[in-house]
C-alpha cells in the first residue's frame, strides 16, 4: 500500500494562518480532530491515522507545523515551541474551528499541551503521543542512547540524502526495517532545500526551557488526556509516569513493540485506542 492510497480522498490545500501559508490535509466529516506531527516532520506521518479517524465518523485534519513540510516560514524567524503553538491556534482560526480534540506526537504533543493550557476552551480532549517537553534538553541528552539518536538524526539536516533520512526515521522505530521507502523519498525532498534544513536546525536550537511541561504546567490541564508511550520510547517510564500523575484527568497507554512512533508502528492498536478515548463524553 502507498501513503497516497491511505490518504485517498483527502482534501489537501493551503490555509493562511496568521499570514503563513499552511499546508493542511483533511479527511472525513464530523467533529474535528487536529493532528500535530513531531520535530522535522510533516503531515504524512499521520497517513496511517487519518483514515481510521475519518472512518470512525470524524473530520481528521493534519497540518505541517510552522516552517515544516510545505508550510511557510516564521515571519519573525523564531521557532520556539511557543511560536509553533501560536501558529497552531492560528491554524484553527484559519480553518474556522472553534474547539477540537488535539492529537500531538513528540514536538507536536508539546505544542498540543501548551495550546490546551493557553486556550482551554478550544481543546476538548488531548492525546499526547511520546510528547517532547517533559525533560530539560541537557537531561534528555545525558542519556547516551538518546544523544546517539539525536546526532544521527541531525545528519539529515546537514545533508538530505536518502540514507541520512532513512537513518533518522529508523531511529524512531523499534524495528528499523519498518521504515517506509516512500516516506523516505517524501521527506528527503522536503529536506532538500537549504532553507528547509536551516529551519529544522533553528527548531532544534530554540530555547524552550521556559516552556517545559513541568508538573505545575501539566496540572493546569483541565481536559481528559491520554498519554501514549512506546514500550521502547526514549523518555524514561518514570518521567512519563510522573507526567501522567500530574494531570488531573489522565490515563496512560503503553504500546508494545513500538518506540517514538507508536501510531505508525502499531496503527491498528493505537487507532482503536484513540477512537475509544475520543468517543467518550466523560473521563472522570
Amino acid at each position: 500500500m502507498s501513503m497516497w492510497t491511505d490518504l485517498f480522498g483527502a482534501e489537501v490545500r493551503h490555509a493562511t494562518a496568521a499570514g503563513v501559508p499552511t499546508r493542511v490535509a483533511a479527511l472525513g466529516s464530523g467533529d474535528p480532530i487536529l493532528l500535530l506531527h513531531g520535530r522535522g516532520g510533516h503531515l504524512e506521518t499521520f497517513a496511517r491515522t487519518l483514515p481510521a479517524l475519518a472512518a470512525a465518523g470524524r473530520r481528521a485534519i493534519a497540518f505541517d507545523l510552522l516552517g515544516h513540510g510545505l508550510t511557510g516560514r516564521s515571519p519573525s524567524g523564531s521557532y520556539t515551541v511557543e511560536d509553533l503553538t501560536g501558529h497552531a491556534l492560528a491554524t484553527m482560526d484559519a480553518l474556522g474551528v472553534d474547539a477540537v480534540d488535539l492529537v500531538g506526537q513528540s514536538l507536536g504533543g508539546w505544542v498540543a499541551a501548551l495550546a490546551a493550557v493557553r486556550a482551554p476552551a478550544r481543546v476538548r480532549r488531548l492525546v499526547l503521543i511520546e510528547p517532547a517537553g517533559l525533560q530539560p534538553e541537557a537531561e534528555r541528552l545525558a542519556d547516551p542512547v538518546v544523544r546517539t539518536a539525536y546526532e544521527r538524526g541531525g545528519r539529515a539536516y546537514a545533508e538530505a540524502t536518502p540514507d541520512a533520512v532513512r537513518t533518522r526515521l529508523a531511529g524512531l522505530l523499534a524495528d528499523p526495517a519498518g521504515v517506509d521507502p516512500e516516506l523516505v523519498r517524501v521527506r528527503a525532498e522536503l529536506y532538500r532545500p537549504d532553507a528547509a534544513r536551516r529551519v529544522h536546525r533553528l527548531v532544534r536550537a530554540a530555547d524552550n526551557g521556559p516552556s517545559l511541561l513541568t508538573p505545575q504546567r501539566l496540572r493546569a490541564l483541565t481536559q481528559p488526556v491520554l498519554f501514549v508511550r512506546g514500550e521502547h520510547g526514549h523518555t524514561p517510564a518514570a518521567v512519563v509516569g510522573a507526567a501522567v500523575s500530574a494531570v488531573p484527568r489522565a490515563r496512560l497507554l503503553t504500546v508494545p513493540e513500538a518506540k517514538q512512533w507508536p501510531h505508525y508502528e502499531r496503527p491498528d492498536l493505537v487507532n482503536a485506542s484513540l477512537i475509544d478515548f475520543l468517543s467518550k463524553e466523560d473521563h472522570a
